[in-house]
Parts: structure tokens; C-alpha cells; sequence
């Protein structure tokens, strides 16, 4: 990894441990590539009375009564809805909590996760669909559009518009990897 690797810079910044506010986490699947990086996003199934029904998202969830820490939680989710074994994966950091806009009590912390081969994906029925996005391609894919009646900034990546939380996670690791 070179010192001025996209990776570096983001592990430079990211924090040792966990903020302790977040009520959830997902999972940051990060895999170096050239002078790039790239990530790894799930699409969610449509299910009623669900906020976050067919969004595009990090693999993650709401912490359970069984899980210790948030680790625990994204480890969980993660094996739950990908087969993904995180047990044994290095956690390389850990970004601010983002608050949901459609549960604005709920902070959802980032764990972030270096994959340096591709992980075999196994989805569950939470889950239609997965890709690995690029970062280049991520910044490319910026843009404006109208998403469950909310018009914003998103990105359009592989087909799928990025929006909502995982949009603002994204703006935050774009932040962390650009800043000096």
C-alpha cells in the first residue's frame, strides 16, 4: 500500500474504535484495485413497511440483544444476509455515525473492512442483489434524481441509483480520502 494509496488516506482517518451512540452498523467491504479502491453494496429487497425497501445499501443492521458490540452486529448481519464470514477479517476502522433521516433517533455506524480477493456472496431473501463498485466510478456516477417522492444528490452506479445513507457514508469516505 503506498503511502498516498486511497486506502492509506482513508485508513489514516478512520478512528480505532466505535463512537458507542449507533443503535446499528453496516458493514464497509473495501477492496484496493490499481490506484483505486472499491466497494461492495447490496440492493435490499422490496418488502412493505420497510423505509429502506430496494435501496441500495452496505450490508448491515439493527444490534440485537446478542450482540456485545457493534462488531458483533455488522459480523452478524453480514454472515446473515451474504454468507461473508467478517469473523476473521481485520477491522481497519471505524467512521462517524450517520443518523437516518427516516428514523432520525437511529445512528448507524460504519465498520470498515479490507478485502484484498473477492469475497463467494451467497444472498439471503433480505437481498436481490450485489455488486462491487469502484470508487472512480462511484465519483463519476454523481448526480441529481428523484427517489421515493425525495429529490437530491445521488450516485448512478451499475445501473442502481445510490441515495439516502449510504449516499451520505459514501460523501464521507470521498471526504476522508480527498482531505490532506
Amino acid at each position: 500500500m503506498t503511502p498516498h494509496s486511497p486506502l492509506e488516506k482513508l485508513t489514516r482517518k478512520l478512528e480505532p474504535q466505535p463512537w458507542g451512540n449507533a443503535q446499528a452498523a453496516v458493514a464497509i467491504l473495501v477492496k484496493p484495485s490499481e490506484d483505486d479502491l472499491e466497494f461492495f453494496l447490496v440492493k435490499r429487497a422490496e418488502v412493505d413497511d420497510d423505509p429502506w425497501s430496494g435501496d441500495m445499501a452496505f450490508p448491515g443492521g439493527k444490534k440485537n440483544l446478542q450482540d456485545e458490540t457493534l462488531i458483533d452486529t455488522a459480523v452478524r448481519e453480514v454472515l446473515e444476509e451474504t454468507q461473508i464470514d467478517l469473523r476473521d477479517k481485520k477491522v481497519i476502522g471505524f467512521m462517524e455515525p450517520v443518523y437516518s433521516a427516516v428514523r432520525r433517533t437511529l445512528a448507524v455506524q460504519p465498520v470498515v473492512y479490507r478485502f484484498d480477493e473477492y469475497p463467494e456472496v451467497h444472498l439471503n431473501y433480505e437481498l436481490t442483489k450485489h455488486l462491487w463498485a469502484s470508487l472512480s466510478e462511484i465519483r463519476k456516477g454523481k448526480t441529481q434524481a428523484v427517489v421515493k417522492g425525495w429529490e437530491g444528490p445521488v450516485y448512478k452506479v451499475q445501473g442502481e441509483t445510490v441515495w439516502g445513507l449510504t449516499f451520505r457514508m459514501l460523501e464521507n469516505i470521498l471526504k476522508l480520502i480527498e482531505e490532506d
